[in-house]
């Protein structure tokens, strides 16, 4: 089977999270599945040595170096190039069987191509108030309904998020299929990685802290974080609360409101080699986030034994399990309460760090590699 996948998400660095999905995802593909040929496709101005999976011999790489508002325009207007033709003429082969997209793109396909879709969530159709003006026309540009009424099948990261698309866009149930995600794998393996030694000494840690993991933007609810610790006298003073992540959609406000909040302190980008260690020493892991799709980060800090507090909404209690404690994002009090909680309670903190390790064992981009493998294989 021929299997050509947009990896457009693999060209921003450092990776986002949707990045981090399509690399994790691939590189257990191409390993367990090596019985199909791969090809790779992108629009980018980069070279082909920094290319990743480059030298497996079941991967080719088609790489394109057009201008991307006149590539989106002719897609968008034109529905040209169609992104199957094109990439197999390239790559020499007559037609691909399937198209795999790990995010919503710009696209234009052929009627002959069974087309395998990624939908995240659905943020930008229920909350748009949460994105920059740039992540407002974006959305809308990329025709998400027309995609998905025309995609042979939608792959999602939670039930939620399977449920969510049924509703909005009337899809057949029997077309939605859900993909988990797993562990990166610089969380799921201590080699490589940096020690908390090396990284309390590069980013001035103290021995423990409540953290937040995650990009700077509203729909994390930055704010009521900071409103609840601030409003806490016994955590400003017992325990610090360390930010990590990148800045997104007035994420230059969130780090000054950070560092105007006593206790509070922003980090900045964290590597993938250093969250591990980061992980495993804080004392609670924060995660109120207005909607998600899935919330990999909470997973992640799971697996190292740092219980969470979380949203008792959308995917995010079946993602925390019985690893931490939900609450109302909107309800300071109730958030206030669970971080105290959380750090006067030794026996809780323990049991929910046992059963969050345990929760997040049945994870892996192992499974999520056989379930695409299983739906490609289905589909032709």
């Amino acid at each position: 089977m021929i299997i050509g996948i947009d990896v457009r998400p693999l060209m921003t660095i450092p990776r986002t999270g949707v990045g981090e999905f399509t690399f994790e995802l691939l590189s257990h593909l191409f390993v367990s599945h090596p019985e199909h040929q791969y090809i790779l496709f992108a629009n980018a101005f980069r070279s082909h040595e920094a290319l990743p999976f480059a030298s497996q011999p079941q991967v080719t790489w088609v790489m394109t170096k057009i201008p991307n508002k006149l590539f989106h325009a002719a897609i968008s207007v034109l529905q040209m190039p169609k992104l199957d033709r094109f990439v197999a003429r390239r790559a020499g082969v007559k037609n691909i069987d399937v198209w795999f997209s790990p995010n919503l793109q710009f696209t234009a396909l052929s009627k002959e191509v069974t087309h395998i879709l990624t939908i995240h969530d659905l943020s930008f159709e229920h909350y748009p108030s949460f994105f920059s003006r740039k992540g407002r026309i974006w959305h809308p540009a990329v025709h998400p309904k027309k995609q998905i009424t025309r995609a042979n099948i939608i792959v999602v990261p939670s039930e939620h998020t399977k449920h969510d698309v049924i509703q909005t866009y009337h899809k057949n149930p029997d077309a939605v299929h859900v993909l988990a995600p797993g562990l990166c794998s610089h969380v799921a393996q201590a080699a490589g990685n940096a020690t908390f030694g090396e990284i309390k000494k590069k980013y001035a840690l103290p021995d423990t802290y409540m953290l937040y993991l995650g990009t700077l933007e509203p729909r994390k609810n930055i704010q009521g974080m900071l409103d609840a610790y601030q409003h806490s006298a016994y955590l400003r003073t017992k325990i610090p609360f360390i930010f990590a992540g990148s800045p997104g959609h007035n994420g230059e406000r969130y780090m000054k409101q950070i560092e105007q909040t006593s206790g509070a302190r922003y980090i900045g980008y964290i590597a993938e080699t250093e969250k591990q260690a980061l992980y495993s020493h804080a004392r609670a892991f924060l995660y109120p986030s207005m909607y998600e799709g899935f919330g990999l980060p909470i997973l992640e800090a799971l697996a190292c034994g740092t219980p969470v507090i979380a949203s008792n909404r959308t995917s995010l209690p079946s993602v925390v399990g019985s690893g931490g404690i939900l609450v109302n994002p909107l309800n300071i009090a109730q958030l206030q309460k669970a971080m105290e909680d959380l750090v006067t309670d030794d026996i809780l903190h323990a049991t929910l760090s046992k059963q969050g390790r345990a929760h997040a064992e049945h994870f892996s981009w192992q499974k999520a590699a056989g379930i695409l493998n299983t739906i490609c294989e289905q589909t032709i």
